[in-house]
């Protein structure tokens, strides 16, 4: 007797949990959609805040943070083991000598990629409307490929070096 009372109680507790589970499930599929919209329009709309970025001005320290002690202007430079001079270091600014360039006119290059097989590599430029497969340390019009890379190649014409970038 005892048996049967809980059994009879586990069923109904069983019906009981299936049968709120099928309410939920069929009020969500019947009730009406403009709650479940306006709801949903709420979340989404989130305003979106600006940052704006600060500036500020970087000015020169005179005093070592580290050490605490001052910058000095003056290089310490050893003479002998008795005498110590300062002297001030001047920095001297060296302007580069400009090459001698005559006037090349490069070709119009458009680099389209490589193709690659077991044995070979293969470049495909543009060369001035033309399209020309060509391996690396190739002459091709005066242009040589000197290192291919996988979105540039570097090409030498008339002993000056550019990169060529993948089209």
């Amino acid at each position: 007797m005892a048996k049967k009372k809980i059994n009879i109680i586990l069923i109904l507790l069983v019906l009981g949990l299936w049968g709120t589970v099928g309410y939920r499930a069929l009020y969500r599929q019947f009730a009406d959609s403009e709650i479940t919209n306006s709801i949903q329009d709420q979340k989404y709309n989130v305003a979106i805040k600006q940052i704006n970025k600060d500036t500020f001005k970087l000015e020169k320290i005179n005093r070592d943070p580290f050490l605490n002690k001052e910058f000095q202007n003056t290089a310490i430079i050893a003479v002998s083991k008795k005498t110590i001079s300062h002297n001030t270091v001047k920095k001297v600014m060296v302007q580069p000598v400009p090459k001698k360039q005559a006037n090349i006119s490069w070709p119009s290059l458009q680099y389209y990629g490589y193709l690659k097989s077991k044995d070979k590599e293969l470049v495909l430029l543009k060369i001035d409307s033309k399209l020309y497969k060509l391996k690396l340390n190739e002459t091709q019009n005066g242009l040589t490929i000197r290192k291919k890379y996988k979105d540039s190649i570097e090409v030498t014409f008339n002993s000056e070096t550019r990169m060529i970038l993948l089209k």
